[in-house]
């Protein structure tokens, strides 16, 4: 019985210390902080919709295909980006939003330059992105009618 009151104390205990690694708040982002890859997406009116990977990340090679389909069907409600972290060329970024764990996605507010990061929850699945993007989109319509 002791064993497996251990057992249990050490499974919550990295399940806190991993959720804690994804407790990224929104971050104002400046725009002299944002590299090339991320120029683009700057000065857009639709908000963007990040995501960082690696080819050598199973989980972000099992993600991509949901990824791609789902910006396609919301092509024109959001800016889809893709960033290879490991490309030096985005070694700026990455250490910008502070990349630890891949896949990462993030959605870029263009109007009060903020970065919402997507828990890792919803990047299981297609529709866990859609939830989420469909929750944004009307958090962002009732804040434009404010």
């Amino acid at each position: 019985m002791k064993n497996i009151k251990l057992i249990i104390i050490a499974v919550l205990g990295v399940f806190i210390i991993t959720c804690s690694s994804y407790m990224v708040s929104a971050q104002k982002v400046t725009s002299h902080a944002v590299s090339a890859g991320f120029q683009d997406v700057y000065n857009l009116n639709e908000p963007s919709v990040l995501y960082f990977y690696s080819d050598e990340c199973k989980y972000c090679v099992e993600f991509m295909p949901a990824f791609d389909k789902v910006s396609k069907e919301y092509n024109g409600k959001y800016h889809f980006v893709k960033f290879d972290v490991d490309d030096s060329k985005n070694n700026t970024l990455c250490n910008k939003f502070k990349i630890q764990t891949i896949p990462a996605v993030f959605i870029f507010e263009p109007r009060d330059k903020v970065v919402h990061p997507v828990h890792p929850y919803y990047l299981h699945t297609e529709n866990g992105l859609k939830d989420v993007l469909d929750t944004y989109l009307k958090e962002r319509s009732g804040q434009n009618n404010k």
